[in-house]
């Protein structure tokens, strides 16, 4: 093993995911022997954070910005509007959001990089390196300001616009957008819708780097290096996803992929305990189904066409009993309309439940995390996206056999999703296409815990190296695709071709 190491953890609090998957780096790498400090920059008021770091090792410092106290009457960020608008799926109102989301970063951003006290006390550490999530990019700013090598680190799948800085090539074709079909069965219109969500999300992404880099401008008052150099110093991209789960991409060697890390212990499942209360839950029906759709978008703010397709649902299935994360368990209008077969709960511990035999479906909004849990437990799931990855995660997850992509909207037909579901609970081959996926992501031959922590390492080791990451990952758009060549091989024998037509009609006539 390396001797023991030095790492700082930049863990911007702004998305529970995204803090929650850092968190887990944070206990691993301790786990490991290293030292390990996590910087936790607040850009809004979270509350949950207690716990998500279980290694007590693990030195935490949370930095707040001057305007915390305003932040803390905000009420807790949702996304109320995606439950039934079509506008979040759009690529190029997406795009404009981008650049919206990145002013919430201001005033922390601002303080943190102009903060001497701060830089003064985290050099005192001797950091080897720092792990910076390419979602905020301030932390590589303050890496290079510390002068410690930084390590790019994404808790989703991809990231399209980092992703190619690191020498992976357009996933057009691998990686069907919302609507469309993969090849071979893909057509031109497919085709066409691909390069159409492709082009807006890479603006979109892009418009949101140069609003962080704008602030950071402001911030250290002078031109920063460019946010594409300071990333791609980085001599490894450890991004959130599996292999074997996830469209198959073409990827180069410095993209680590470690997706499943927060749910294999040593390539086994963690054993986890279930609450006596659903031990008696479970035992009540053959089936039982569980139900939840995250934190951000919450249950209780679904549009009332939804609430009464599922209570339609309900009642159509009074042989499955239905946990349902419902943030206001309390709320005495859903509890009056619920059959007996229904349970409301403001919180469920939903990895044990996953992993429970007498639980048959979960139904999911397919956020990263769930889809990781789910397919790693061998449950077939109901695929619910409401924005963001999810759409993507659902037809994922679903290529695999044990689950279905269901569309929102048709969440307010109870007939429809008590029909999807009542076959899934019946047909035996999607627990067995779940089981079979879960099987080989038990079996994987690289364990994503050691996978991670042996790139760490080397990375600390050779903070510079950059072998591995191809000189063209950082051409122009023209040249990358070698259009300048294309157009010269078509248009030189064109050319050719007409001269001697034209020299041919001209003697002859």
């Amino acid at each position: 093993m390396t001797q023991n190491l030095n790492i700082l953890i930049v863990n911007p609090i702004f998305g529970f995911s995204h803090v929650k998957f850092l968190s887990t780096l944070a206990d691993i790498i301790a786990e490991r022997g290293h030292n390990v400090t996590v910087l936790q920059p607040f850009h809004i008021a979270m509350n949950n954070l207690d716990g998500l770091i279980k290694d007590k090792s693990v030195k935490i410092m949370n930095y707040y910005p001057d305007n915390f106290s305003e932040l803390e009457k905000n009420e807790e960020q949702t996304f109320k509007m995606a439950w039934d608008s079509k506008l979040m799926q759009n690529p190029i109102l997406g795009a404009l959001f981008s650049g919206m989301v990145a002013k919430q970063f201001k005033n922390t951003v601002i303080k943190m990089l102009r903060d001497e006290k701060l830089h003064k006390e985290l050099s005192s550490y001797n950091f080897d390196a720092v792990l910076v999530e390419t979602f905020e990019i301030s932390g590589f700013y303050l890496a290079e300001s510390l002068q410690i090598p930084a390590i790019a680190v994404l808790s989703a799948v991809r990231y399209p616009v980092f992703d190619e800085l690191f020498g992976q090539s357009s996933t057009l074709g691998y990686i069907p957008a919302t609507g469309s079909s993969l090849p071979p069965k893909a057509g031109f219109f497919s085709r066409l819708n691909d390069v159409y969500n492709t082009f807006f999300l890479s603006i979109g992404q892009k418009a949101m780097n140069n609003a962080q880099y704008n602030v950071i401008k402001e911030a250290i008052g002078r031109k920063p290096t460019a946010w594409q150099d300071l990333v791609q110093r980085s001599p490894v991209y450890i991004v959130n996803a599996n292999p074997y789960l996830n469209f198959a991409v073409a990827r180069p060697g410095n993209v680590v992929q470690i997706g499943g890390i927060t749910m294999l212990k040593k390539g086994t499942l963690k054993k986890i305990e279930l609450p006596e209360e659903y031990e008696k839950i479970l035992n009540e029906r053959e089936s039982s189904v569980f139900i939840s759709f995250g934190s951000v978008v919450r249950a209780y703010e679904m549009p009332e066409n939804f609430k009464k397709g599922i209570l339609k649902m309900f009642e159509l299935l009074p042989d499955v009993t239905f946990i349902f994360k419902y943030e206001d368990e309390l709320e005495e209008d859903m509890n009056s309309r619920i059959p007996k077969n229904v349970y409301l709960k403001k919180w469920v511990p939903q990895p044990a439940l996953l992993l429970d035999d007498r639980l048959k479906v979960f139904v999911t909004h397919g956020g990263l995390g769930s889809t990781m849990e789910v397919a790693h437990s061998g449950k077939p799931a109901l695929m619910v996206p409401l924005f963001a990855d999810q759409f993507e995660n659902a037809q994922m997850l679903a290529r695999h056999g044990g689950a279905v992509d269901y569309n929102k909207f048709d969440l307010a037909n109870g007939k429809k999703m008590a029909k999807v579901l009542k076959e899934m609970i019946s047909n035996p081959s999607y627990q067995k296409n779940a089981q079979e996926l879960q099987k080989v992501l038990l079996n994987q031959p690289i364990n994503p815990k050691e996978n991670f922590i042996q790139h760490l390492e080397f990375a600390c080791k050779f903070p510079t190296w950059q072998s591995q990451t191809p000189g063209i990952s950082r051409s122009g758009f023209i040249p990358y695709y070698y259009l300048d060549v294309i157009l010269f091989l078509i248009a030189t024998p064109a050319t050719l071709i007409g001269a001697f037509t034209y020299l041919m009609v001209r003697i002859f006539s």
